[in-house]
């Protein structure tokens, strides 16, 4: 006779994905938003697809914002003259480039 033993396993369902994808979205908003952003935006994804829904929707949402305010992102795109209106290479003053 072989004894068989009863194996109990216990998972936790933890939300990893979309907690980091949250902190990397909402510290991509301040700082360092050309790296931060699109890892809090792969992570939401990940999040999303492990059914963490909110947290995968908050945490794309903070890594959109993190985007849009990225002046390094905005120099990178010449869109200050759209939303700040600062002069840009092209705009000419008293007839030399600036």
């Amino acid at each position: 006779m072989t004894d068989k033993e009863t194996r109990i396993i216990i998972r936790e369902k933890a939300q990893n994905y979309g907690v980091l994808s949250i902190v990397f979205g909402f510290v991509g908003i301040f700082i360092f938003s050309i790296i931060f952003s699109p890892i809090a935006f792969i992570l939401g994804v990940l999040a999303i697809s492990k059914k963490e829904y909110v947290a995968g929707f908050i945490g794309i949402i903070f890594s959109i914002i993190g985007v849009l305010t990225s002046p390094i992102l905005m120099a990178l795109l010449n869109l200050p003259i759209v939303f700040l209106d600062f002069p840009t290479i092209t705009h000419i003053r008293h007839g030399t480039y600036l």
